[in-house]
């Protein structure tokens, strides 16, 4: 329990830490939405195959990328909470990913037909 405790704690620190980003993101997620959302009849179902697609494919190289970033390689995981931050923090990256093509993939595709 004290592990999870201490992600959770870190987790924290870094969102303190990094508010200015994180804000930016949002504004920026934002304003592709809303844009998105002005082109009559989008085709905002037709375009989350796709997004969620690229999302996969995004969280797939995260997992295999973010332990280089920390100076670390697969072969150093060796305890279950090193196995689910990794997942956690692919999964992450992947929903943030298909997040923001979802509504760059509905303005390319257009009204749907």
């Amino acid at each position: 329990m004290y592990e999870i405790w201490l992600v959770l704690n870190i987790v924290w620190e870094i969102a303190r830490e990094n508010v200015v980003p994180v804000a930016f993101g949002v504004l920026v997620l934002v304003a592709l939405v809303l844009n998105a959302s002005r082109k009559p009849a989008a085709a905002w179902r037709r375009a989350f195959g796709p997004a969620a697609g690229m999302g996969v494919v995004v969280a797939l190289v995260a997992a295999l990328v973010v332990p280089s970033l920390t100076r670390a390689s697969l072969s150093d995981m060796k305890y279950w909470v090193d196995w689910f931050n990794l997942f956690a923090i692919a999964a992450a990256v992947g929903g943030i990913a298909a997040a923001f093509a979802w509504p760059l993939v509905t303005m390319a595709r257009g009204t749907p037909r």
